[in-house]
């Protein structure tokens, strides 16, 4: 029996499962964070949607009273006119146009008959019976009656994360070099991030040369495609979409989005941004950019939301690392 093998291997496994323990009460307080965090956004939706019901109901009485007062108006309008075509049409006397000239018993008659007129006229249009009546929005009543749930709830689990030793020393095991150069290059290649799309193509900014380039498995140059200024950075949106953000020294702080075809390269559309990208990432949605100074989060159609972080310290030199 080889005791000092298996005192070493119990030792080993003893040092194992006390940082299984670490990391178990790591991972307990994560748990804690992510739920309070859920139930903080829980709340958070029910206030919105509490203030977007309480703006519907406000515009909705608005509306109410807006037709109130234009009937109530017409109505009052009404009233008052048929009291006028009252008092005009007593004006006429019959009996009194005996008494005088046929001329005068002409103009007379005349002038009745267009009151007369003017009368079943008004009381054509007039309005006969008004009233508000209420109509259910079906759509919004039948959408919250199907709801089971304000959000959706997941586990999301990390196979991986008791798996690896956050200790543990990264160290490079082979590397290779690779020409991506083209014969439209100008300058040497200065590649400022890569990325790989679902169909395995590689894509790459070249700063210098102001490309996308695109890079089968082999790591050959298949396709590129110039852009307007030195692209800084790229980052992965979704399967086939990337997005492309420029230097400090474009005229104007973009972000262009990028569609991967299989070896084609599409512009899908283009956002400017308040400020220079250093950094950027896509959360729920949601496109969120860091500057040297700043942390903003962003519509993916480029409307600025909300600013979450700035530093505005006189002395501040950019060191600064934000975790999304």
């Amino acid at each position: 029996m080889d005791v000092a093998r298996i005192a070493k291997r119990i030792e080993e496994l003893h040092g194992r499962l006390e940082d299984a323990v670490k990391i178990g009460e790591k991972n307990m307080k994560s748990l804690q964070t992510s739920y309070e965090n859920v139930l903080e956004e829980i709340l958070n939706l029910r206030r919105q949607i509490n203030e977007t019901l309480d703006r519907l109901q406000q515009e909705t009485i608005q509306k109410l009273e807006q037709l109130h007062s234009s009937l109530k108006i017409s109505l009052e309008k009404d009233s008052k006119q048929c009291v006028e075509f009252m008092s005009k049409l007593k004006e006429y006397d019959i009996n009194c146009s005996e008494n005088i000239s046929s001329e005068q018993s002409f103009i007379f008659y005349k002038k009745c008959l267009d009151q007369t007129a003017s009368a079943d006229l008004f009381l054509g249009k007039q309005i006969k019976n008004a009233y508000i009546e209420f109509q259910h929005n079906t759509d919004l009543k039948q959408y919250l009656d199907s709801c089971t749930e304000l959000v959706n709830i997941t586990i999301h689990e990390d196979p991986q994360r008791n798996c690896v030793d956050p200790n543990r020393v990264v160290s490079v095991k082979d590397q290779s070099q690779f020409n991506v150069r083209s014969t439209t290059d100008r300058n040497d290649c200065f590649i400022t991030g890569i990325c790989e799309a679902s169909n395995g193509v590689i894509i790459i900014v070249d700063r210098n040369n102001k490309y996308v380039k695109l890079l089968d498995q082999a790591f050959n140059l298949i396709k590129q495609v110039q852009l307007p200024a030195r692209p800084y950075l790229i980052s992965k949106i979704s399967p086939n979409v990337v997005a492309v953000a420029f230097g400090p020294e474009a005229s104007v702080p973009q972000i262009h989005f990028l569609r991967v075809d299989k070896v084609r390269i599409v512009t899908l559309n283009n956002i400017e941004l308040e400020q220079h990208c250093n950094g950027m990432a896509i959360h729920q949605g949601d496109l969120f950019v860091t500057s040297s100074t700043a942390v903003c989060q962003y519509t993916m159609e480029g409307r600025l939301v909300k600013k979450l972080y700035e530093e505005k310290s006189t002395c501040f030199n950019g060191s600064m690392f934000f975790y999304i």
